[in-house]
Parts: C-alpha cells; structure tokens; sequence
C-alpha cells in the first residue's frame, strides 16, 4: 500500500523523551519502540498500512509449544490486542504475511502443517474469515491487495526441479480467493521459487499483478491479469553491470505504481568482481531499463550485499534499503530514477537487513539493525518542486533498550500511511521472552483553517467554526484560544463561546492536539463578538377601530450599555398580527374588527433579537 510520512524528525529514546511537537502541520517525532506482544514469540512475520492509517501486523507465537499465527490491527494510531488467526488448527503455523487496505481490509496468508490458508477482513467493523485451505503443500507466501479491494498470492508448491511459483486472486467483491491455474515457471522441471527465489507480488490500482521470483538462478518477473497469466515473462537479471559480468540472483522484491505499467524490482546478484550487489530495474510495459546498482559502493565491490529492498508510491517515488557488510544503505528514487545508495549507519553484519517506507508525497524513511542489535531509522524529506535528491536526515535510534537485543533476522518491517505516519515493527529479546516491537513516526495533525469570517457575531450563539486538521491516527481534540488564553476545548470542528467572552473587538485561534500531543495551530484572527441583544421601545398611536389607521414608531438602539463596539442594527420588523408584515421603524396599518398581537423585531448584525409585543383590540 502508498502512504505518506514526514519531515522533521526528532531525536528520541535513552528515557523515552519525546522531542517537542513543532507548531507546523508538516512536522512529527519519532515515537520509542513500544511491546505489542510478548512471551514465546517465534518471530515477526510482516507489516502492512493501508493509505488510511489503518493496518495490522503478523506474527508467530507458540502457545503449548506449538506456533500460531497471530494479528494486532492497528486502529486510529493504536495497536489492538493481538487475536489469533489459525484458531481451529492444530498444526504449526509460520511464514504469515500480511496486506492492508482502507476501511481495516486485510488480507493474509500464512503457512499451517505444510498448507497455505488465506484470512481476510472485509472490513475494520467485520470479523475476520475463517481459513481458507488454498493448497495442501506449499510455502514462501506473498500477499499484496490493491487499493480496490483486489488481492493477490503468490506462493511455492512442490516441482519438477524442486518447486513451482503458483498464484491465487480474491475478488474485490469476495473474501476468497480462487487458485489461477498454471505455474508461473518459465521453463518446467527448473527449481523456481525456493531458497533466495521466494516469490513477491504487488497489485496495482488497476487490479493487475506482478510476481518476482527467483529460478535457476535467475530473477524473474511475470504479469498476471486478473485470472490469465502472461504470456510474456520477462528475465530481470543483469547480464553485465559496471563492466562486470553478472551471476546468480535471489531475494527478489517488488513494488508498483498504481498504473501497473511501471514497477520496480530489486534484487542481490553476484558479479565477476567477486561479490555480490543489490540491484534495482525499472519495469516500463513490457521491457526493463538497464540495470541500476544500489548499495552505494559501485564496482569493485568490497563487501557482499544483503537483501535489498523497494516500497515505491502510487507516483513512483520511493526508496530502497539494502547493507553492504556492516553499513547500511538507503538509495532514493526520484524524477524516475534510483540514485546511488549512500551510508545511512553502521549495521549488524549480515544481519542489518534494512527495510524501506515511502508515503504518497514520496516522504519516507529506512529502518535497519545496528551493529549493536538496535534498530536505528533515518527519515528523508522529499521536495517535488526541486530536482535535488534528498538526503537522509538524523539518525534516529527506535528500540527499547529495556528489552534486550532486537533480532532483526526473526523479523523487522516499515509500512507507512498516505499522511506521513509510519511504523517500525520487529522482533526484540531472547528466546523464550521474546517480543513483538512497534516503534513509529507520528506525523503532527495537518495544517487547517479557521471558517468564522471577522464580521460581528454571537459566537456563543452561532459557533465559531474551523476546517478538520488532517489526522489519520487517532482523535484529535480542539482547544480555542481567545485573546491568549483558552476558554474550552471540542473534539468537533464548531465551539459556541462561553458567557464570559465580553462583547467586543478579541483575537482568536484553534489549537489541534494529536495523542501524542503534537499540536498545530491555525493563525490568529480577529473576532468580533456581540452578544447583547439590541433595545427597542415601541409607541402604538391611532383609534382602534375597524378600517382606522394604526400607527407604529420603533425607537431602536445597538448601542452597548458598557460602552463596548457593538455590531449595530440591521433591521425592525413590524408583523401586524393578521399575515402583515413591514421592514420600517415606523409605519400605519388598518385593521378590520377583532383582537391582534402586534409582534416588533429589532435584529442587529451579530444575530441577536428583541421581541416587543403589544395586544390590539379593534372594533
């Protein structure tokens, strides 16, 4: 899924502090890594936040000794307690993975006693479906929904050669999914899709799917349109690069833009130099661009690559992660082309296995393990308006350091939200007393608007009224200021003014606090406040009888008894009491035979109504 992160960011952790929230609507912090779950954890399994905020997270427990998989749902910012998804099996259960889409969708599959199940939520206030059996030997599962409800899964099951890539599609209008007959293999009898050649799939807007693999040795990419494979598998691996030849390939990854005519897929190969390289290649239609290296180092290479990896958004901004011995490195792809990965910090060697998240403004950040098994992030800032790639800005460390070695080889995954927030999950502890970690940047709630115009009011009356802050995680709450101090708080975009509010000239504004207290404010403006009703006396003149003019005067004033501005009058109304009615402060009406109330309206420009009343009789 696309998503949005932010900015600013701000150095956390050692005691948990928080830097402070900036008054922008652009700005967030990092918030310390914080325990979903713990006990018997085996590991992390995947990640996903849909462009709404929401999201969910997959993992494996053993309960009796014997691994489940698990979910915590993330819901307005906030994980909820986990629930397990394998129920009413007894097998062990591993390899979850997890896809997210707006409203709380998720679609997942996981791997039980050697089978492939599928669970999916049609939505945030539905419960979850009970497994689907898709395939009674399988594994390496990979799950991707698009943004319109369509998913797709990709997965191994046992071949000539060792393994064949296999396919299943849900529907947007169902909650199963139905195996696409064929594998995917180019070539039968070869081993396609085990080991390093796991399979990765992404769904474009349009519903159409990419897979990735790895087979004989090479990457692979193929096209699937709805229910039909393509015809047209495309060979990603680079023949030559840097003026060495190229080798073997594995760990694929993919992602795609939501026209699924571009994509990108990244990949670690060995070359003649010796070692290995992570490589990115753009997929244009049918074709793949020339090879890109991305781990920063170029050729001769010093050291091996570890697994890269891409998240790209909608408009195909993004980022990719990958670690070069003990660095790790981000390389940002911008104006349709990956730069060259540079050092981002230390890493665990072998084990950095840095992951990457990008939102839809192509904002993101990319999280790895430190040499010190920490799990460290640093944020980028993309500005659409220059053609000067981002650098990454500071490192930011995420892990609890109360919860002992984080264990980013059991698990460690970033997803973000089309706002600006994003998630760090991963595996920390020992084994036995190991736990599930969510580390997260809060993007501060968005810039917004005051809508009260600065004309006279009777703001306790009529309420002052704003444009919602944008927020996708968690309520926001309102607090008015008038004249610098607060005089209440609303979690709705309108607040009637308290009678202590004197009339007059004030300044005014609207604080937006998010849960984590970040708070954006709007700019201050005047207000004029008029909360006193005008007065008015009213003279009635002429015989009272049948066909005899009557004669009304209106002696009307706005003017304020403590000497205070005042909005001034706007209008007298005379309603005769017999479906008559006139706009003047003085006027004659004739009346025929019976009884009459007289009703007087004196309104001034802030709203506010005197009523006179006078009971007529007319013979």
């Amino acid at each position: 899924m696309r998503r949005r992160l932010l900015a600013t960011s701000a150095a956390v952790l050692a005691g948990l502090v928080l830097a402070p929230a900036a008054a922008r609507g652009d700005a967030g912090i990092f918030i310390p890594a914080e325990r979903v779950d713990g006990g018997d954890v085996v590991g992390l399994g995947d990640l996903d936040i849909a462009r709404d905020g929401t999201g969910a997270m997959v993992y494996v427990k053993r309960e009796a000794g014997v691994s489940h998989v698990f979910a915590a749902r993330l819901v307005n910012g906030a994980w909820q307690a986990p629930e397990r998804l394998d129920g009413n099996l007894t097998t062990a259960s591993s390899q979850p993975a997890v896809s997210a889409g707006d409203g709380g969708r998720l679609a997942i599959a996981y791997i039980s006693g050697g089978a492939l199940f599928t669970v999916t939520r049609p939505a945030a206030d539905q419960p979850y479906t009970g497994p689907q059996l898709l395939s009674s030997a399988a594994s390496n599962p990979s799950v991707d929904l698009s943004i319109n409800n369509v998913a797709y899964v990709s997965f191994t099951i046992p071949g000539g050669g060792g393994g064949d890539v296999v396919v299943a599609r849900k529907d947007r209008t169902t909650s199963q999914f139905a195996g696409i007959p064929g594998a995917l293999d180019v070539a039968q009898g070869s081993p396609a899709g085990i080991g390093g050649g796991r399979s990765r799939v992404a769904v474009a807007a349009d519903g159409v799917a990419l897979v990735v693999w790895g087979e004989a040795n090479r990457v692979v990419a193929r096209r699937v349109f709805e229910t039909r494979i393509s015809t047209a598998p495309q060979d990603a691996t680079a023949d030559l690069l840097g003026g060495f030849g190229g080798g073997p390939a594995d760990v694929p990854d993919v992602d795609v833009q939501d026209d699924s005519s571009f994509a990108w897929v990244t990949y670690r190969e060995a070359f003649s130099d010796g070692h290995t390289h992570a490589v990115a290649r753009h997929l244009v239609g049918s074709q793949f661009d020339p090879p890109v290296a991305i781990d920063g180092q170029g050729f001769p290479g010093v050291d091996n690559a570890g697994p890269p990896r891409v998240d790209i958004n909608g408009r195909g901004e993004g980022y990719a992660a990958s670690a070069l011995g003990g660095t790790a490195f981000g390389a940002v792809l911008k104006d349709r082309n990956f730069n060259a990965g540079v050092p981002l910090g230390p890493s665990f060697p072998s084990l950095g296995l840095p992951v990457a998240a990008v939102d839809e403004a192509g904002d993101g950040l990319v999280a790895w393990q430190a040499a010190d098994l920490t799990i460290h992030a640093r944020a980028y800032d993309n500005v659409r308006a220059s053609r000067t790639v981002q650098a990454p800005q500071r490192d930011t460390p995420l892990s609890n350091l109360g919860a002992g070695p984080a264990d980013a080889a059991n698990g460690l995954e970033a997803a973000a939200d089309r706002a600006g927030d994003a998630a760090v999950a991963f595996a920390q502890g020992v084994p036995g007393n190991k736990a599930i970690m969510v580390a997260s940047f809060d993007r501060a709630p968005g810039a917004f608007r005051l809508s009260t115009g600065t004309s006279f009011r009777n703001a306790a009356r009529t309420p002052l009224t704003w444009s919602p802050a944008f927020e996708l995680w968690g309520p926001l709450t309102y607090s008015v200021e008038v004249d610098g101090k607060v005089v209440g708080t609303t979690t709705t975009e309108r607040f009637a003014l308290p009678p202590t509010v004197r009339d007059g000239r004030h300044r005014w504004r609207v604080i937006a606090t998010d849960r984590r207290g970040q708070v954006t404010r709007t700019p201050r403006r005047t207000l004029r406040q008029d909360g006193t009703a005008p007065r008015a006396t009213v003279r009635v003149s002429g015989a009272r009888r049948s066909g005899r003019p009557i004669g009304v005067a209106v002696r009307a004033t706005d003017a304020n008894r403590a000497g205070r501005p005042s909005s001034g009058l706007r209008r007298v109304t005379i309603a005769w009491g017999d479906g008559s009615r006139t706009v003047a402060s003085r006027a004659a009406h004739a009346y025929r035979r019976g009884s009459f109330t007289l009703r007087v309206s004196v309104r001034d420009r802030a709203g506010n109504v005197t009523v006179v009343r006078r009971r007529l009789t007319i013979r």
